[in-house]
């Protein structure tokens, strides 16, 4: 991937999260008592939202950016206020060390040091204290989705359970994984030889090892990598601390044993949730739309 694209797709990334509950929030949408192009807008005011201004500007800033039409764009800044709000009223706060950390994570994903990545993000047009401006709203938003999300009744104790009891199948799981461990220098040469297939002749630029791992001694999402891929194939690649590039093929799985409900019931959520978020975002926003004042200026 191309640094500059890396690090555009990653604030974008964020950005999308964020957008989620106004891109998904349209039941409800303002409905506009008749002539709202003709309305009056009393000092550049277009409408307040629970005593916060919009203002014809801003919505006509939302309908060049997005080519979307006048009550889209309202809706669209509605929604931002509203989620504003919830921000507040929940006391929602991002600090300077989770701001950095965040930085350095999407550094490190981009492979850059957090010198080079800084100098990128001045290269794209964007000062420093503008991306960090950006980022932190976004992670704002994100800890509000996760809040509302968390705290569906699809998060409950006993709906968890209720699932793992109807899934038991679905927690067995192999205390080891018996396989073989490729490392290259070079990505492409890995790449290519894991699509070439297990039998296909191993270039000397690789290093192989036999491995017998145990499930829980490793990383979760390292874990659930190696419990996601089937038996006879390949892992993705992954980069190791020394630059190497590494990826597993799978030959057995051993030793099965059912997850106890306790050391499972955060993945069953995070299931759970991820399959009705759009519901339950839907749902939020329609009540806290409800009790909200939206007053079009005349």
């Amino acid at each position: 991937m191309n640094k500059k694209i890396g690090i555009l797709a990653s604030l974008c990334c964020s950005i999308s999260l964020s957008m989620y509950a106004e891109s998904n929030m349209t039941s409800q949408n303002i409905e506009p008592k008749s002539g709202f192009a003709d309305k009056n807008i009393v000092g550049g005011i277009a409408l307040f939202v629970n005593g916060e201004p919009i203002t014809l500007h801003a919505i006509k800033q939302v309908e060049n950016a997005l080519h979307t039409d006048r009550l889209r764009a309202t809706d669209i800044l509605v929604n931002e206020k509203l989620k504003e709000a919830e921000i507040k009223r929940l006391k929602i706060e991002i600090n300077d060390m989770q701001l950095d950390a965040q930085i350095a994570q999407i550094a490190q994903q981009n492979n850059m040091s957090l010198d080079q990545f800084y100098a990128a993000i001045v290269q794209e047009g964007m000062s420093l204290v503008e991306y960090r401006t950006k980022l932190k709203d976004q992670m704002l938003a994100q800890e509000l989705m996760r809040k509302i999300l968390f705290s569906s009744n699809v998060g409950q104790e006993d709906e968890l359970r209720k699932y793992y009891n109807e899934h038991l199948e679905e927690f067995v799981i192999p205390k080891e994984v018996v396989g073989t461990k490729f490392v290259s220098h070079n990505k492409q040469t890995l790449e290519s030889f894991i699509q070439q297939g297990i039998n296909a002749t191993l270039p000397d630029s690789i290093a192989h090892s036999e491995e017998t791992l145990e499930i829980s001694t490793l990383p979760a999402q390292v874990a659930d990598i190696f419990l996601a891929t089937e038996a006879k194939s390949f892992t993705q690649i992954f980069e190791s601390g020394n630059g190497d590039f590494v990826a597993f093929y799978i030959k057995e799985k051993i030793s099965n044993e059912q997850v106890e409900f306790e050391k499972a019931k955060n993945y069953i959520a995070q299931k759970l949730i991820a399959n009705n978020q759009e519901k339950i975002l839907n749902d939020y926003f329609e009540r806290v739309r409800s009790r909200s004042k939206i007053v079009f200026v005349r």
